[in-house]
């Protein structure tokens, strides 16, 4: 499920959340009719993988987002495919569903640079997270836009998160202002690491990372920190969001952000190896 991947320092990566021509608006909301209610459910964070077997070609990864009760009851959710289409902009799909138990099951939809997708997303939850499968019901898709040419994998994997969790010993950091995030890189395999920022309410009032991504980079697998919106040609990382470079969305001081790492494997052809993730809540100095 992409569109292009993002090459950064030598390695491929999907940018998890964020898109070129996303526009992120209400991230200073403070509506209080949330779809994501704060009594009785949470806010989950994670990836999609596209089953490299299926799809060997180019097996990428992207950003997931969900709202799930603490017990039973409807859930929502939503894909992001892509940093960039073919056709620009991003790509996404809506998924819903129920949770019963320890079970979810439901079904996803959306379209990728004009074709549509969809299928079934079921899981389980056990530790704290849910992790399960998705299908696409088409198939395997082949997606030829112009000289863009890639597929769209019949089945995959994916993981969801409880904000604040860490999956792989990254240890986040934030501290300073502007606001430095600092990490573990010391993780074995690790081809490099995608840092994304989102706006907390937002996340809330939206269910949704294409909407409230703030700003986003991706780091070579030496990089240890980096500076929110500070992207220089010594930082180790390339901006992915916004664009053009150094235009990052302003912090409001005393607001709740989350920043999300993922470490990739260093395998350019699979960027559905996934070492590490993790997130970490802060407040805006």
């Amino acid at each position: 499920m992409k569109g292009k991947a993002l090459v950064v320092s030598g390695m491929a990566l999907v940018a998890l959340g964020c898109g070129t021509g996303v526009q992120n608006n209400n991230n200073n909301n403070t509506n209080t009719s949330l779809n994501c209610p704060t009594n009785g459910y949470r806010l989950y964070l994670g990836y999609y993988m596209e089953d490299p077997q299926n799809n060997p070609e180019d097996p990428t990864t992207g950003g997931l987002i969900a709202c799930i009760p603490d017990g039973n009851g409807t859930f929502r959710s939503q894909f992001v495919f892509s940093y960039y289409g073919c056709q620009g902009g991003i790509d996404k799909g809506d998924i819903s569903g129920n949770r019963s138990g320890n079970n979810i099951n439901g079904n996803w939809n959306g379209n990728v640079d004009g074709r549509s997708v969809g299928g079934s997303f079921t899981g389980q939850y056990n530790n704290g997270a849910f992790s399960g499968t998705w299908t696409n019901s088409g198939g395997k898709l082949q997606v030829q836009v112009g000289s863009c040419n890639y597929y769209v994998a019949g089945n995959g994997t994916w993981v969801l998160y409880q904000l604040d969790s860490d999956n792989g010993g990254l240890n986040i950091n934030v501290s300073g202002n502007p606001p430095t995030i600092s990490w573990n890189n010391n993780i074995q395999n690790v081809g490099g690491f995608l840092v994304s920022v989102y706006d907390k309410s937002c996340m809330y009032s939206k269910v949704s990372l294409s909407d409230c991504t703030t700003w986003s980079a991706a780091c070579g697998s030496n990089v240890r920190s980096v500076t929110y919106g500070n992207i220089n040609p010594l930082s180790g990382c390339g901006q992915v969001y916004p664009t053009p470079p150094n235009q990052a969305q302003k912090l409001v001081s005393g607001k709740e952000y989350v920043v999300s790492i993922t470490a990739f494997g260093g395998n350019q052809n699979n960027v559905s190896d996934i070492k590490a993730y993790a997130s970490k809540t802060f407040t805006a100095p």
